[in-house]
């Protein structure tokens, strides 16, 4: 294990990010509230999945990792569909689910997190969430299914319910709509919280899939309301349990390269990732896609639970679809990111330690998947400095 070093900051949040501390955008003036994270250290206090020929540190398809209030590392594996708890320490403590139907068990491991001292996570294909006590007992509650076709976005507790969505609309030539609806304790539908625009689909012959420039939408629960956002615009909003606007955080986005430029930059690096034999192929398949007018403004959000929103910019060489952006969350959010306050005002950025992909965001500490040059992923804990 490269690091063994106990976990001293447990984290008791949901959503996450994290970096250090660069110079401010120069259109807005910078807060300097208490609790503004400054950095992120860049080696960790504690890494698991990092020791060769171990089968319990062998992770594949790593989803949401956190830490539990009393230090323990929880990794949730959609691979073996399993999640794996670790001690403090770093020591493998115990695993629970597995792939199958049963109370515990799991045909999809969609997302997982905390609450409290319960382990919540939500298996999108089989439609239910399932909660594993403190005092190991097991209770599976299921979602309905009839006017939600679509369930497989699991974006966390919500007061004492959850949030929950999935693709409401969408094809070929058109921009996916997806919806996100709390759902009560039992699983009741208690009211529809929110849209946006999912991807930008288009087909060619033999090919079909987001366009190269596509937008997405973000979504984030912080426990008692939903964030959420189109990367086409400089603002994301908050909604409260009852669906009613809780307010909304915008910005003035700086200057950005135009969509042509930006395009023949993708097409350029898809086509030198490519096999020699696919290269042609491959720059015909990506200037035949019909091209959005709009490049998006950002790419990612969390919250952050001392009052901040942290936001991750558009970069189109790092979150391109033609490049392997990912539909919902998920891509490496390394370099600097843009962090306001809960009213707005810019308080600076913060850089995420290159091939983190962060989790949950704490007090002094983040949680995030790393991924190696070969796609090796491991877990790993981060101190975080503040004001």
């Amino acid at each position: 294990m490269l690091n063994r070093i106990p976990a001293l900051f447990a984290l008791c949040a949901l959503v996450t990010l994290a970096g250090c501390a660069d110079e401010p955008y120069p259109d807005q003036a910078q807060a300097s509230s208490p609790g503004t994270p400054l950095e992120i250290d860049a080696a960790p206090t504690l890494s698991v999945g990092v020791v060769a020929g171990d089968s319990l540190e062998i992770f594949d398809r790593v989803v949401t990792p956190f830490v539990l209030p009393d230090g323990r590392l929880v990794v949730p594996l959609d691979g073996s569909r399993d999640i794996r708890v670790f001690t403090p320490d770093g020591d493998f403590a115990y695993r629970l689910g597995g792939p199958g139907e049963g109370p515990g068990e799991f045909l999809s491991l969609s997302a997982a997190w905390p609450r409290g001292d319960t382990i919540e996570a939500f298996d999108g294909e089989l439609r239910r969430l399932t909660r594993f006590l403190p005092d190991g007992s097991v209770t599976t509650v299921p979602v309905p299914g009839g006017p939600f076709p679509d369930m497989s976005l699991g974006v966390g507790p919500l007061e004492e319910g959850w949030a929950l969505g999935g693709v409401a609309a969408g094809g070929p030539g058109q921009r996916d709509r997806i919806e996100i609806h709390h759902f009560g304790r039992d699983g009741g539908h208690l009211g529809a919280l929110g849209s946006a625009g999912g991807i930008v689909r288009y087909a060619t012959a033999g090919f079909g899939g987001p366009e190269p420039l596509s937008p997405r939408s973000v979504f984030a629960s912080d426990g008692t309301r939903l964030y959420l956002g189109d990367t086409l615009e400089p603002l994301i909003r908050r909604v409260g349990p009852a669906g009613a606007s809780a307010g909304e955080i915008a910005w003035e986005p700086t200057e950005a390269l135009s969509v042509q430029a930006a395009l023949e930059q993708v097409i350029d690096r898809a086509v030198a990732r490519a096999s020699a034999d696919q290269r042609s192929a491959t720059r015909q398949r990506l200037e035949g896609a019909v091209v959005s007018t709009e490049l998006s403004v950002f790419w990612d959000f969390l919250p952050d639970p001392e009052g901040f929103l942290w936001v991750q910019p558009y970069e189109p060489l790092a979150h391109a679809f033609a490049l392997g952006g990912t539909y919902l969350g998920g891509t490496a959010g390394e370099g600097a990111w843009r962090v306001f306050t809960a009213d707005g005002q810019d308080a600076g950025t913060i850089t995420i330690p290159a091939g983190l992909v962060v989790t949950q965001i704490g007090p002094s500490a983040v949680v995030g998947i790393h991924r190696d040059d070969l796609g090796v992923e491991s877990v790993r804990v981060h101190r975080l400095r503040r004001k």
